[in-house]
């Protein structure tokens, strides 16, 4: 049924026909499977990988104690606005500011790690045309 089996069977007509064999389909070797674990511990083992996470460490560190941190810091604080900003409130606006904090930490120490590895790919540049 369908264009398919139409052209299977014109061409099981053709070959009767014409008494000539099909040459036989060697089969091929299925791909390999990706292996993304692999990959991950290559680049995990990586000099490179191993200085960006040295440059970007102190941030992920900061980034640890920024959550609990800004949360002790606005529940020590609540006795100030607690006369005229409701608790449910309070405490919604104090997750999407610690969301943010946690944010900014991320995001300085991204680009702390892509500047440096710019200055050093620079550097890299210059020493190979100094010489």
């Amino acid at each position: 049924m369908g264009i398919q089996n139409y052209y299977g069977n014109l061409k099981e007509k053709l070959l009767r026909l014409t008494r000539k064999e099909e040459p036989a389909k060697e089969i091929a070797h299925p791909p390999r499977l990706h292996n993304l674990g692999e990959e991950i511990r290559i680049l995990v083992h990586s000099p490179s990988f191993e200085k960006a996470y040295s440059t970007a460490a102190p941030f992920l560190f900061a980034n640890l104690g920024a959550w609990p941190g800004y949360w002790l810091f606005r529940g020590m604080d609540y006795h100030v606005h607690r006369s005229h900003i409701p608790l449910p409130i309070y405490i919604r606006q104090t997750y999407y500011q610690a969301k943010m904090v946690q944010l900014f930490i991320i995001l300085a120490g991204t680009y702390t790690v892509f500047r440096n590895t710019n200055r050093l790919r620079l550097m890299n540049a210059n020493r190979v045309t100094k010489s």
